[in-house]
C-alpha cells in the first residue's frame, strides 16, 4: 500500500491549534464533526453512541418483520425468511463493508482538509453504489431460485422464500446507497443524521407491516413490500442529505468522478473491506447447509437466535465502524498518539460492555424467544444457541475493535484475510470434520466461538505491526495513486 507523509497532509490542512479545535461555521451548520481534537474518551463515545443506537434500531426494524412472520406465518415462513435473508445478506453486507472502506478514505481526506478530492470521492462512491445496486438486482432476480436450491432450502419453504427474495431484491439499490451515504456521514463525524433517518424508516416499516401484513392479510408478501417501501424511502432521504453537506464537498450529480488511478486507490480500500463482510455472509450460507440437515425447527431456531444476537452483533459492529472513522480522521491529521489511546479505551469498552449485555440477555432469553415463536422445538433450538455462544461473545467484540483499528489505519486486506480464514474456511471445515462424529447443533454453535479466537490470533499481531510501522516511519498512511 502506498502512503504519503504527514507533512504532505499538512500542506493541505489547517494547523491543529486551540484556535481551530472546532469545525468551521459551515461544517457546524451541516453536521460535520472533527475528531482529531478534543477529549478522546468523550469524543469517541459521543461519536459511537448514535451508531450503536442506529444498529439497535436496525435490529428492531428486523425484529418487527420477524415477529409478524413468526406469529402470522408459522415456522415454515420464518425459515423461508431466514434462508432468503442469508442470500440478501451476501449482497448487502459486501456494501456495508465497502462503505467502511469509504469511511476510511473520506475520514482521512476530511482530517487533512483535502476538500476538492473529498468531493470527487463522495460522488464516485455514490455512483458505484447506484451502478452496483442495479446490476445486483438484475442478477438476483434471475438467479433467486438457484440460490435457494444451492442452500438446500426445504420444499415446504421454497415458495415463500422465493417470493420474499423477488420482492426484496428490488430494494438492493437503495440499501447500497444508504450504506455508502452512511459511511460518508460517519467519516465526516455525523452519526446523528443517519440515526434519525433510520428511525423514521423503522417507524414506516412497522406501520406498513401492520397495514399490509396484518390488516390486509398479505402475510409474508406484505412484510416484504413493507420492507421494500421503507428501504426506498431511507435510501432517497440519505442521498438527498449528501447534497446538503458543506458546499466545498457536498454531493452533486454533475460532480466529476475520480480519475481511474484514484478510483483504483479507493477500490483498494473498499473492495477488501467489502469482501471481508461478504466472507462472513458466505460462511453463514455454507453453515446454513449443515443447519438445514437438522430440519425446519433448527432453521427457525437460528433465525430467532439471530434476532437476539443482533443486540450484541450490531453494537459491536457499529463500534468498530465508529473506530474506523475516528482513527481515520486522526491519522489524516497525523495524530497517532490519539489513535493508540482510542484503541485502549475501545478494548476496555468492548470487553466489559459486551459481558454485561450478554449476562442480561441470558437471564431474559426465554421470554425473548417466546416473543417470536410458540413452537417448542424452535424455542429449544434458539435457547441452546444463546446458552452456548453468548458467554464467549466478548471475543467477537474484540475482533471488531481490531478490525476497526486496522481499517482506520488504511489496512483493509488483513481483516479480509482474517474473515476468509477464520469464518469462511475454519467454520466450514470444523463442521465437516466434527458433525460425522458428533451430530449435534452444539458443533455449529462452537464453530462460532472458536473462530473468534482464530480471528483474534490474526488481527492482534497485525494491528501492532501496522501501528508500529507507522510510528517508526513517522508517516500517516493514505493510499494514493502511484
Amino acid at each position: 500500500m502506498n502512503v504519503v507523509d504527514c507533512d504532505e497532509f499538512k500542506q493541505d490542512s489547517l494547523p491543529i491549534t486551540e484556535k481551530n479545535e472546532s469545525q468551521s461555521p459551515e461544517e457546524a451548520a451541516t453536521g460535520e464533526v472533527r475528531m482529531d481534537v478534543g477529549p478522546i474518551h468523550r469524543k469517541l463515545l459521543a461519536y459511537a453512541a448514535p451508531l450503536l443506537l442506529m444498529q439497535l434500531m436496525l435490529q428492531l426494524y428486523n425484529i418487527a418483520d420477524c415477529a409478524v412472520v413468526g406469529r402470522f406465518g408459522g415456522a415454515f415462513a420464518l425459515a423461508a425468511v431466514g434462508v432468503a435473508g442469508l442470500v440478501l445478506a451476501v449482497h448487502i453486507n459486501f456494501f456495508i463493508g465497502f462503505a467502511v472502506g469509504v469511511t476510511s478514505a473520506v475520514s482521512r481526506l476530511f482530517g487533512a482538509r483535502r476538500y476538492e478530492k473529498l468531493r470527487h470521492t463522495i460522488a464516485t462512491s455514490v455512483a458505484i453504489a447506484i451502478g452496483a445496486g442495479v446490476l445486483l438486482t438484475i442478477i438476483g432476480e434471475l438467479l433467486g431460485a438457484r440460490y435457494l436450491f444451492w442452500l438446500s432450502c426445504p420444499a415446504e419453504a421454497m415458495g415463500d422464500a422465493l417470493l420474499y427474495l423477488h420482492i426484496c431484491f428490488l430494494g438492493l439499490a437503495p440499501q447500497l446507497v444508504y450504506n455508502v451515504a452512511n459511511g460518508v456521514l460517519r467519516a465526516l463525524g455525523n452519526t446523528k443524521t443517519p440515526l434519525y433517518y433510520l428511525a423514521g424508516s423503522a417507524v414506516l416499516n412497522v406501520v406498513l407491516d401492520i397495514v399490509l401484513a396484518v390488516g390486509m392479510d398479505f402475510g409474508l408478501e406484505g412484510v416484504a413490500w413493507s420492507t421494500l417501501l421503507s428501504q426506498w424511502a431511507l435510501g432517497l432521504a440519505m442521498l438527498w442529505r449528501l447534497t446538503r453537506l458543506d458546499t466545498r464537498f457536498s454531493f452533486a450529480a454533475s460532480a466529476r468522478l475520480l480519475p481511474m488511478a484514484e478510483l483504483l486507490a479507493l477500490l483498494r480500500l473498499g473492495i477488501p473491506s467489502g469482501m471481508q463482510a461478504a466472507f462472513m455472509s458466505i460462511s453463514s450460507l455454507l453453515i446454513q447447509i449443515s443447519i438445514d440437515t437438522f430440519g425446519p425447527a433448527a432453521m427457525a431456531g437460528m433465525v430467532v437466535y439471530a434476532k437476539i444476537e443482533g443486540f450484541l452483533y450490531y453494537p459491536a459492529f457499529a463500534y468498530g465502524m465508529a473506530l474506523t472513522g475516528f482513527i481515520g480522521q486522526n491519522l489524516g491529521s497525523g495524530r497517532l498518539d490519539r489513535v493508540e489511546e482510542a484503541m485502549r479505551i475501545s478494548r476496555r469498552t468492548a470487553i466489559y460492555g459486551t459481558m454485561a449485555v450478554c449476562a442480561f440477555l441470558i437471564l431474559v432469553a426465554k421470554p425473548l424467544v417466546a416473543f417470536f415463536t410458540e413452537d417448542p422445538a424452535t424455542l429449544s433450538n434458539a435457547l441452546a444457541a444463546v446458552y452456548w455462544t453468548f458467554p464467549f461473545y466478548f471475543l467477537y467484540s474484540l475482533n471488531q475493535i481490531y478490525i476497526g483499528g486496522l481499517k482506520g489505519l488504511g489496512e483493509t486486506g488483513i481483516p479480509m484475510t482474517s474473515a476468509l480464514f477464520a469464518y469462511a474456511l475454519f467454520r466450514v471445515l470444523w463442521c465437516q470434520a466434527l458433525l460425522p462424529h458428533w451430530y449435534d447443533m452444539a458443533v455449529i454453535y462452537n464453530a462460532y466461538n472458536v473462530s473468534f479466537l482464530v480471528s483474534l490470533s490474526i488481527l492482534v499481531p497485525a494491528y501492532r505491526r501496522v501501528y508500529q510501522s507507522l510510528g517508526a516511519s513517522g508517516r500517516a498512511g493514505f493510499p494514493v495513486a502511484g
